[in-house]
């Protein structure tokens, strides 16, 4: 007995609809493109506002004077000193433009006649119209007396500007007799020299605010050849300490280090650098000073 079996119909799937037509494609890639390139040109737009307002800013600036002159490496405990020298020298500049490509040559030169500055690093402009100094400066050492003017040098023995009244903060080397240098010149005098190598040899220790002055007056023995060449000036009326030959020049005579030594003695023993006494001796004897009579 044979079977039959049924065929089963096929049928034809439904196409189904798309989600978005063609046209609605085109229209939706339209609205895309007009939407990217209206932002572009607001974009471009606010690009140009930035770059128009920078240069603008730019070209008010160039017209401009500086606004400050920044001289980042000076110490403050020299800036009341030098600071007034350093602002009057840059007078004729201030008015110029900014961005005048001499600015910075002409700063450069002016500042350095001033003689404050042993070597000058760099000038330059910074933002904002400013200009940056950068140099090292000299440090003043002792005054030195000519008539009744005071006038300074550095540790090198080179002045530095202005003329000044006796003030006990500072040193003083007395007797120079070789007239003064201008401004930012080394004062090349022997007999300076020598009173700012004694004042470097006490400069640390810890009784030097009890030495006032150097007093080279006698410097080769010019006035008499039988008395101390070099002196030291206490802070009493008075006060001297006979300090001998020119450091180096020593005869028969204390070295630096040991006059150094029987001054430090005394100060530890008494609290005084002289030990009490107006004036003393330290030339002689290795441990100990003399009182001349």
């Amino acid at each position: 007995m044979s079977r039959f079996r049924k065929k089963k119909k096929r049928t034809t799937p439904t196409p189904r609809k798309p989600l978005i037509t063609p046209a609605k494609a085109r229209q939706l890639l339209i609205v895309a493109a007009l939407a990217a390139g209206a932002f572009t040109m607001a974009a471009a737009g606010a690009m140009g506002f930035v770059h128009l307002e920078a240069y603008v800013s730019d070209q008010l600036l160039s017209e401009s004077p500086a606004t400050a002159f920044d001289f980042v490496d000076l110490p403050d405990s020299l800036a009341p000193l030098a600071r007034v020298e350093l602002e009057s020298a840059l007078h004729d500049v201030r008015e110029r433009p900014w961005t005048d490509p001499d600015m910075c040559r002409d700063i450069a030169e002016r500042i350095e006649r001033t003689g404050w500055l042993s070597s000058l690093r760099h000038v330059r402009r910074t933002p904002g119209g400013r200009f940056e100094i950068s140099g090292n400066y000299r440090r003043p050492a002792a005054l030195v007396q000519k008539g009744s003017d005071f006038l300074l040098v550095d540790w090198e023995g080179v002045r530095l500007p202005g003329t000044y009244v006796y003030h006990p903060m500072w040193k003083l080397v007395q007797g120079v007799a070789a007239p003064p240098v201008s401004v930012g010149k080394r004062w090349d005098a022997a007999d300076l020299q020598v009173g700012l190598s004694v004042l470097a040899a006490i400069r640390n220790e810890p009784y030097a605010s009890q030495i006032s002055a150097v007093l080279v007056d006698n410097f080769d023995g010019r006035r008499n050849t039988r008395s101390a060449h070099v002196e030291l000036a206490t802070d009493r009326p008075g006060g001297r300490i006979l300090w001998g030959s020119p450091p180096g020049r020593e005869v028969e005579e204390n070295s630096v280090v040991q006059k150094l030594a029987i001054l430090k003695e005394n100060f530890r023993r008494s609290g005084r650098v002289d030990a009490d006494f107006l004036v003393i001796d330290i030339t002689t004897f290795k441990d100990r000073f003399t009182v001349p009579n």
